[in-house]
């Protein structure tokens, strides 16, 4: 038994008659003849008793009636969010970083993009920071926040903002007085990054792995704020972006040293899909993304 049959059955029940029935699906009434004889040998009985002229539901009629009005309601209803999840009207929105800090952009971004799309969505799923691009295209994120492009055909990158990190040390520290430092000054230190795999930290990434170098020792630390303590704590340097450090420099203890005699510098990118049924909330989302970034860094220049 097919949707078209569950149709049939529901429209000669409300008409009374296959001719009035085929004008309301645009059916010729052979045809629907035809589909009403298939589906009563198909169930071995009939659907319908032909009363005066007019087409009455038998027993088992009005069981297939009950099941027709309920999964004609329920495919109308999908139809409806489906073609509101299209035009942008409702819908999620599933989101991670690579970086913990990264997630300060968020909370004024959700609030000026619910305004603009109430019935959406913003889940945030710190979970899945590690390896994000995967989890875009096995479809568990939508977005990915991330600062390394690999050359894949499947992604879209929307670049964002480059921002400098820098050093981050106490204030008595050797490096404190120096305009920058070189891969070779990390040798003897304690370095105090986010999170493993080491390929994934742009220190490592773009300065000290090329150079083979390798610190004296490595503390992962996932939280900005106790990262900032141990520097405090005379226990490692930090390599962060400055606008992330900026509100921890005001008091004098800590000193910022760039890295590097050119500085040391990354591209934020947006990552999805590319599709071409993108929704307009997800191109708008990106675009409160863009303008939020902006704003957070810029209030922490360089």
């Amino acid at each position: 038994m097919d949707v078209k049959h569950l149709r049939l059955v529901k429209e000669v029940s409300d008409n009374g008659s296959l001719t009035r029935a085929s004008e309301r699906l645009f059916v010729s009434q052979s045809a629907l003849s035809h589909q009403l004889k298939e589906v009563e040998s198909q169930l071995g009985t009939s659907l319908f008793h032909r009363i005066n002229k007019k087409l009455v539901l038998t027993k088992a009629g009005k069981l297939v009636l009950e099941s027709a009005e309920c999964v004609l309601t329920d495919l109308e209803d999908t139809q409806i969010a489906v073609r509101k999840l299209i035009s942008g009207n409702t819908g999620n929105i599933k989101v991670a970083t690579e970086c913990y800090s990264c997630y300060h952009w968020l909370p004024p971004l959700m609030y000026a993009f619910n305004k603009e799309f109430p019935n959406v969505e913003i889940d945030i799923h710190p979970e899945h920071g590690i390896s994000p691009l995967d989890k875009v295209l096995s479809g568990k994120l939508d977005v990915a926040i991330v600062n390394d492009k690999i050359d894949n055909s499947k992604f879209t990158y929307t670049p964002l903002i480059t921002d400098e990190l820098i050093a981050v040390v106490h204030a008595s520290h050797p490096w404190s007085s120096r305009p920058y430092v070189e891969a070779e000054d990390f040798k003897d230190q304690q370095v105090i990054i986010h999170s493993y795999p080491l390929e994934s930290v742009t220190l490592f990434r773009d300065v000290l792995i090329p150079q083979h170098i390798q610190p004296k020792k490595i503390i992962p630390i996932q939280f900005t704020e106790a990262a900032i303590e141990m520097v405090k704590a005379r226990m490692g340097v930090q390599v962060i972006a400055h606008w992330i450090a900026a509100p921890s420099l005001q008091d004098g203890n800590l000193k910022a040293v760039k890295v590097t005699k050119s500085g040391l510098k990354r591209t934020w990118y947006a990552v999805t899909l590319k599709r071409e049924d993108s929704p307009q909330y997800l191109t708008n989302f990106i675009a409160h993304l863009m303008e939020n970034i902006a704003s957070t860094c810029q209030r922490f220049p360089s």
